[in-house]
């Protein structure tokens, strides 16, 4: 490429002469969508006779495009256009889709994988057997409709563990074959996209994961539909490259011809923050499958904004202020200044931890330790307290003179409850780390996501017709059909009555699947099956039992419980049995807390909707995972991790770290937040040392200590707040 060629714009005009693909990377604000507009206004001026197809990944994206390019120009989500590009190789399908549903035989990980440690190898493996055990024994239960023998205990396990894995290994093998058998029956014509979530053996049909995935088999399998794809389009734009599926960009690019076919990639690898995207394509610019096209341009942000910004990005480009027009007026450098600080507090020092008895002290000592241990653990949780409202005062103090503005934080217990789903949040707390992403898991498991779109649509339809368009071709390929007035009006009365339900969730979704409205899935099958089992077992253990007798006398740790049972008769407990169970039997009463609260009545539908509205960017609650794409004039940024065990914010500020990849995906992530801020930005962390400070001095100029030692009052900041 000629390097004397200055602009971005140009770079690709230039590419797109020369039919060779190009990757425009850009951060916030560089004006990507606009120049991908600029683009498609060249082709179709330049070169009218040929076909541009424009992908992003939601409708309201494609919405924005639209608005952007004009109608005229194909525009579509990800998977409308795999979904029509494979629709026709329909007997081709067929014959991939048993890939979709086999379960992948067990591999036996060697010791060198887990650095010589034979200890750990022997735990993890087992975990690993276990794990894939219950899958197969679920799907054994829903294909074959047989039971599973109860997964082999480690003690035994141990013995000769390589039988198992040739046992296991069978049994998945023999799965598999039922699966490729029941599928083969099915006429090629079955074979569709049911635009749900979910994949279907029994009906032969496929969801949005297994799209991308049986797209991918199909181009890799025949090479000829690279062919069809470069004889169909001439240019396939991809906006937010770094979100899209690694399978489909790596199809795109090495299954199509080299020539006839431009591929244009418009995104931020730095702004990568979902999981399923390819993140960054750097493979295919090395390979020289694409040109790297850079824009350094920033017309959102204000200097001081952008010189954080360009801190925390790991690819090296730098961003510089670009000024915009406006009705023909040039703004000023005056108008783009701003601030960026960072308001600090230091942590008081926690409780120290008793040192636990040797096995020589004596009883008295060790009885000293257990009050120790007590009030230690009583200390703490006033601990976590006082911590929890010094950040929220930190906060406040950050809040106090910006104006109107935005605050940015992880997902939390308050977030949940202020947007209508604190009861749901805490019912998931209480079990996983990754609260908000396991409540989706799980609840799209359970088919909530797709009964939550389909009233999404009812109540959009009366002011949309592409929205009740939309939701009767949904229930049609559920086998749902209108077909008179009467249909529609009974219709129309069942999804008014779910819309304002105030039973139970559960509930609810059994109306839906018993107006038809709801086909189960096997994974919805798989699910409710595994949850029977596991309460039935739970409910016949009386160990669990006299477990749970423990914890209502008060007994809420392993040694509380052990000198309870010292002290006590008839408890139904050993000492050497809490000693050896403890945590599976506390995971076992979890376990039945879980889904007796997932599957009660104490979880209201509306909660549940609730979620659906803040996931889908349709509530007023922002947080740092909802921001991206959007300006604000005034940004806080609440930098705790909230129990989120996938980030690290300290780390962002050090040289090094021991997780480097939670390192990267958190900075990546306060890329983003911070970058949201036009004007002015300010940062909140509470720091546990002052040595913190050196790091962070690097990336913020203007650092603002703040004296906590007092607590803010709901009247206002209390005057020793320094």
């Amino acid at each position: 490429m000629d390097q004397s060629v200055s602009t971005p714009l140009e770079k690709i005009k230039e590419c797109i002469e020369l039919e060779q693909s190009f990757i425009l990377q850009g951060g916030a604000g560089s004006g990507k969508t606009e120049t991908l507009k600029r683009i498609v206004g060249f082709c179709s001026e330049n070169h009218p006779d040929k076909k541009i197809v424009c992908i992003t990944h939601t409708n309201k994206a494609v919405d924005e495009i639209v608005e952007r390019v004009g109608l005229g120009i194909e525009v579509s989500t990800i998977h409308s256009f795999i979904s029509e590009l494979v629709k026709p190789y329909k007997r081709n399908l067929l014959k991939l889709l048993p890939e979709l549903f086999y379960l992948p035989l067990f591999e036996e990980l060697g010791i060198e994988h887990y650095d010589g440690d034979d200890k750990t190898r022997k735990a993890e493996e087992h975990k690993r057997f276990k794990t894939l055990h219950e899958s197969l024994a679920n799907w054994r239960s829903i294909v074959l409709q047989e039971d599973t023998e109860k997964v082999i205990g480690k003690r035994e396990y141990d013995k000769d563990p390589r039988s198992f894995y040739t046992s296991l290994n069978n049994d998945i093998e023999q799965l598999n074959e039922a699966i490729a058998e029941i599928i083969k029956r099915h006429h090629f014509n079955e074979v569709v996209y049911n635009d749900t979530q979910f994949d279907s053996f029994k009906s032969a049909t496929f969801g949005h994961n297994g799209l991308i995935k049986i797209a991918a088999l199909l181009f890799s399998h025949y090479s000829n539909l690279g062919r069809i794809v470069r004889d169909k389009y001439d240019y396939i734009f991809i906006d937010e490259y770094q979100d899209t599926d690694e399978n489909i960009i790596h199809s795109l690019i090495y299954s199509t011809p080299n020539k006839g076919l431009t591929i244009g990639l418009f995104g931020d690898s730095e702004q990568a923050i979902y999981e399923g995207g390819i993140g960054s394509a750097k493979r295919f610019i090395d390979d020289g499958k694409l040109t790297l096209i850079e824009k350094e341009d920033n017309f959102r942000c204000s200097r001081q904004v952008i010189d954080v910004a360009n801190k925390l990005r790991s690819d090296g480009l730098t961003q510089k202020v670009a000024f915009k027009k406006t009705n023909g007026i040039m703004e000023t450098a005056e108008e783009r200044e701003g601030s960026a600080t960072f308001y600090y507090s230091i942590k008081p020092p926690a409780p120290d931890k008793p040192a636990p008895p040797k096995k020589r002290d004596s009883d008295e000592i060790k009885s000293d330790y257990q009050i120790a241990k007590a009030q230690y653990e009583q200390q703490l949780a006033e601990y976590k307290l006082e911590i929890s409202r010094r950040l929220e005062d930190l906060t406040v103090f950050a809040q106090a003179d910006i104006g109107e503005h935005v605050l940015l934080k992880l997902p939390n217990k308050s977030v949940a409850r202020d947007a209508g789903f604190g009861h749901l949040y805490e019912l998931f707390d209480g079990r996983f780390r990754d609260t908000r992403e396991e409540i989706k898991k799980h609840l799209d498991r359970l088919q909530f996501g797709q009964l939550a779109e389909l009233l999404r649509l009812f109540n959009s339809s009366a002011a949309d017709n592409r929205a009740y368009n939309k939701l009767i071709r949904l229930l049609k390929k559920k086998g749902f059909f209108i077909k008179t007035k009467q249909d529609k009006r009974e219709l129309h009365h069942i999804l008014q009555e779910l819309s304002s339900s105030n039973e139970a969730a559960y509930t609810v979704m059994n109306r839906a699947v018993l107006a038809g409205l709801i086909s189960l899935s096997e994974s919805h099958q798989s699910y409710l099956k595994r949850k029977d089992c596991e309460l039935e077992r739970i409910g016949k253990d009386n160990n669990i039992h006299a477990f749970k007798k423990l914890q209502e006398s008060g007994c809420n740790t392993k040694n509380q419980m052990c000198d309870y049972i010292k002290q006590n008769n008839g408890t139904g407990l050993t000492v050497e049995a809490i000693e050896e169970h403890y945590e599976q039997l506390a995971k076992d009463v979890q376990s039945e807390k879980f889904y007796s609260g997932l599957f009660g009545s104490e979880l209201i539908f509306n909660e549940v909707l609730a979620f659906y509205k803040y996931e889908g960017d349709d509530s007023n609650f922002m947080t740092m995972h909802k921001t991206k794409g959007t300006g604000i004039e005034n940004v806080v940024v609440v930098l705790d991790e909230f129990n989120w065990p996938k980030y690290d914010f300290g780390s962002c500020f050090r040289p090094e770290t021991d997780n480097p990849a939670r390192k990267a995906l958190t900075r990546k992530l306060l890329y983003v937040a911070c970058s949201r801020a036009k004007k002015n930005l300010r940062c909140v962390r509470l720091l546990n040392s002052s040595g913190e400070l050196r790091n962070i001095e690097n990336y913020f100029d203007n650092l603002v200590p703040v004296n906590l030692q007092v607590t803010v009052h709901p009247q206002g900041l209390d005057s020793e707040i320094m």
